[in-house]
């Protein structure tokens, strides 16, 4: 009896989420004239390129070392890193930090024909400052610079797959 109504409870959230339209993200479709890109203007072996290039990977999309012809060309014209005083305690320390990114790029298509514009790409988080644990404040950090770059890449994935 405690099985089948465990069971039950289970069937139940399922048909519930189905019912909902809950639906997990699949592939985005891009444009048939994304299927082979290059980037320039930034590494691809670390940091934000190296998450850039694997997230256009994933999705289908291969990306080329060197131009080739019939490529789309994704040019990364600046990313920034920055850390911001959010807030400052009674004491006149801070308290509070903002990280701040964020990414410009334009896309020309393989025939050389611009497929978008100059567009730019922000994140930001915030994080709190405790100048007694500054190995943690570091690893958090460092922690939060990669989930910006990925935010960054997850936005720049989005406006790509908005180009028809």
């Amino acid at each position: 009896m405690k099985r089948f109504l465990s069971n039950s409870v289970v069937a139940f959230l399922l048909m519930l989420l189905i019912g909902c339209g809950f639906h997990l993200r699949g592939d985005i479709d891009y444009s048939d004239s994304l299927q082979v890109i290059h980037i320039e203007g930034m590494s691809l072996q670390r940091g934000i390129g190296l998450h850039l290039k694997r997230g256009l990977m994933s999705n289908g999309i291969e990306v080329v070392d060197t131009y080739e012809q019939g490529s789309a060309v994704l040019k990364v014209i600046e990313t920034k890193h920055d850390r911001r005083v959010l807030s400052v305690g009674s004491n006149a320390k801070v308290s509070e930090y903002e990280l701040y990114a964020s990414i410009s790029f334009s896309l020309t298509g393989p025939q050389g024909k611009i497929l978008a514009g100059t567009q730019q790409v922000q994140a930001q988080r915030d994080f709190q400052f405790n100048e007694n644990q500054v190995l943690a404040r570091e690893s958090e950090e460092a922690s939060l610079r990669q989930h910006l770059n990925k935010e960054l890449v997850q936005g720049v994935l989005r406006r790509l797959s908005a180009i028809k």
